[in-house]
């Protein structure tokens, strides 16, 4: 088969890959789409990984193959599938931080959704395997695990009806939160630079501003100057925190949903401690909430699809890459081979 195939920094090359073979308890999917998200572009561009490897993991396929002991599915079905599984039993599973657990990335789609054929561990097929309804499209499916991540954050921070929240950046993952809150009863302020994802952000129910100083008049004028009670960080990396702590409310809570560039936060410790704010982060979403992502996606109450502003084919990773890192594209899908 063919597969978009990381080559080192900032080089994917659509070559050969071995075709993937179903085991017992697994199925091989025909890669139907896949959704280029900030983690793969990251590896792709930072090389952290060591190549040759195949990223992609918002992934929606249909059944070409299933291994024995497989009852729930069979050929043909279309489904939507997520990487990274827990094991459910360990000291951080049961304590809630089952992306943490240590068999959580041991456990991996083979190779990875920028490919025509991925293989589905047992475990996968067992607790991250959703069949997507024929009233569902693909685009919508495949925002099944980073709409997961987003509710698994929005939970984290505890963010309650009353509440006012800001989240800063209004791209694909930030207008997820955008809805997500308003849905928990959560007034969303947003921050964006770019005039068309903060008018995007306002189409989703964020009071959307641009100017710093028009987003700090608005966060006192909402709060009586108290404070959001929550900032949701989806862009900027550690420099940006220095300028956000004036926005939230004593005993807030800032929350880091993306990585970025920055050795230190710059945040004073005196000021983490008089103030008694949180600083916390949310790395990806476990099988719960994947289940939960799924069911809002097909019950239409999430909007995704103005999102994905580009469709190019798996071969062109390379292009959707440099779309998103010019900011051009909001949510790239790549399609594959849908016959």
């Amino acid at each position: 088969m063919k597969a978009a195939v990381y080559r080192g920094p900032g080089v994917i090359e659509w070559s050969s890959w071995p075709d993937p073979v179903a085991g017992a308890s697994e199925l091989v999917l025909r890669v139907r789409g896949c959704g280029l998200c900030g983690t793969d572009i990251a590896k792709i561009q930072e090389g952290r990984i060591s190549p040759p490897a195949v990223f992609g993991h918002e992934v929606v396929g249909e059944v070409v193959a299933v291994g024995e002991g497989v009852t729930r599915f069979e050929a043909g079905d279309r489904l939507v599938v997520a990487h990274h599984v827990p094991c459910f039993s360990c000291h951080y599973c049961r304590r809630g931080s089952p992306s943490m657990c240590r068999s959580f990335k041991e456990v991996n789609l083979d190779p990875g959704g920028f490919a025509e054929f991925l293989r589905v561990p047992a475990p996968n097929v067992r607790h991250a395997t959703f069949r997507v309804p024929k009233s569902v499209s693909d685009e919508t499916a495949s925002f099944t695990e980073p709409l997961a991540c987003c509710l698994r954050a929005v939970k984290r921070a505890r963010a309650e009806p009353g509440d006012t929240a800001l989240v800063v950046g209004l791209g694909s993952v930030g207008c997820l939160f955008v809805q997500l809150l308003n849905r928990a009863g959560v007034r969303v302020l947003g921050s964006e630079r770019l005039a068309d994802r903060c008018a995007q952000g306002a189409r989703f129910g964020a009071e959307a501003y641009r100017e710093p100083r028009a987003l700090a008049d608005a966060v006192s004028d909402a709060t009586g100057g108290r404070g959001v009670d929550r900032v949701f960080i989806t862009a900027g990396g550690a420099d940006i925190l220095s300028s956000l702590v004036s926005l939230v409310r004593d005993g807030g809570a800032l929350h880091y949903f993306a990585g970025g560039a920055g050795d230190a936060l710059p945040l004073p410790l005196n000021q983490l401690y008089h103030r008694e704010l949180s600083l916390i982060a949310t790395y990806s979403s476990s099988p719960a909430e994947l289940g939960e992502a799924f069911e809002l996606l097909v019950r239409g109450d999430i909007r995704v699809e103005p999102l994905v502003t580009h469709r190019l084919p798996l071969s062109r990773l390379a292009e959707a890459v440099q779309l998103s890192l010019s900011r051009q594209a909001l949510k790239v899908f790549l399609t594959g081979v849908t016959s």
